[in-house]
């Protein structure tokens, strides 16, 4: 008897597997928002740029309304004008009312897919020691640099604070100590980064009033395979925001935190009431 019952305690744990599976792949996102003008909802929610859209989504757009996605996959891109009524289904969305969509080739090129972008992420990482306040890092920390010869920025804490810079390679042996005024420093020539290595830069100062500040952070300068197909995929200027977003969205993926984080600012300050676009601009 106790067989036959763990026997079926298993099959049903199996069977819930399944159905968890299934629900879960049903959920899954097929498309992302990369522009958005007027009402657009699904399921009584409104869609904003970087809104993911699951598979069998139905979005409406109201009279007026625009929306460009993105296929995450195949990274074919779709352009949507209301009013009108659109199921996203896995291999390409069904207008359900309305005009067609206009159908253009990946804005990355030719089998570059598009992957979500995580919002809620602190815009800038620092780390400091617990008796030490922290110095905002504007650059270089939590991402990695396109440039091997970037350049260190960070708010300053006290106008006119001399500030001791160090910087060390990922075996922790020293590149560059200096001293430093102001809120940039740029690397000597005589300091050459490693493609596809990692770094760690320490900042600290010592106020009039005694206290200390002290941030650390971390960094990793990109391949040249990367850094050449950030170059052939940037968009000219003038470029649709939807190419801007998708591009954005390739380097935040690629961990060009710092590089996204340029498209992020602009896009925020033309679109003032995107929340969304305004927590990857670090505003």
């Amino acid at each position: 008897m106790r067989t036959k019952l763990s026997g079926a305690l298993a099959f049903l744990a199996f069977c819930l597997l399944l159905i968890g599976c299934s629900v879960a792949a049903s959920a899954q996102s097929v498309a992302m928002a990369t522009d958005v003008a007027g009402t657009v909802t699904s399921g009584g929610k409104s869609v904003s740029i970087l809104s993911e859209i699951p598979a069998d989504a139905r979005v409406e757009l109201a009279a007026g309304a625009r929306l460009v996605a993105v296929y995450l996959q195949a990274g074919d891109e779709y352009a949507f004008t209301g009013p009108a009524q659109v199921q996203f289904r896995a291999p390409e969305p069904q207008v359900l009312s309305g005009a067609k969509p206009q159908k253009r080739a990946s804005p990355l090129g030719k089998g570059v897919a598009v992957k979500p972008v995580t919002v809620a992420q602190g815009a800038f990482v620092m780390r400091s020691g617990r008796n030490a306040a922290r110095i905002k890092l504007l650059t270089l920390s939590g991402t990695k640099a396109l440039s091997a010869s970037p350049e260190f920025r960070w708010e300053e804490v006290e106008s006119g604070t001399q500030y001791r810079f160090e910087l060390t390679d990922e075996t922790g042996k020293s590149l560059l100590e200096t001293t430093v005024k102001g809120s940039l420093l740029s690397l000597p020539p005589s300091v050459q980064l490693r493609e596809g290595g990692n770094y760690m830069w320490e900042l600290s100062a010592r106020l009039s009033d005694g206290r200390r500040y002290l941030s650390t952070g971390d960094f990793g300068v990109a391949t040249a395979d990367v850094r050449a197909r950030a170059e052939s995929m940037r968009p000219p200027t003038g470029s649709p925001v939807s190419q801007r977003v998708a591009y954005a969205a390739w380097l935040e993926d690629m961990e060009l935190r710092d590089e996204a984080r340029k498209y992020w600012k602009t896009l925020a300050a033309e679109r003032p009431d995107d929340a969304k676009l305004k927590s990857l601009a670090g505003e």
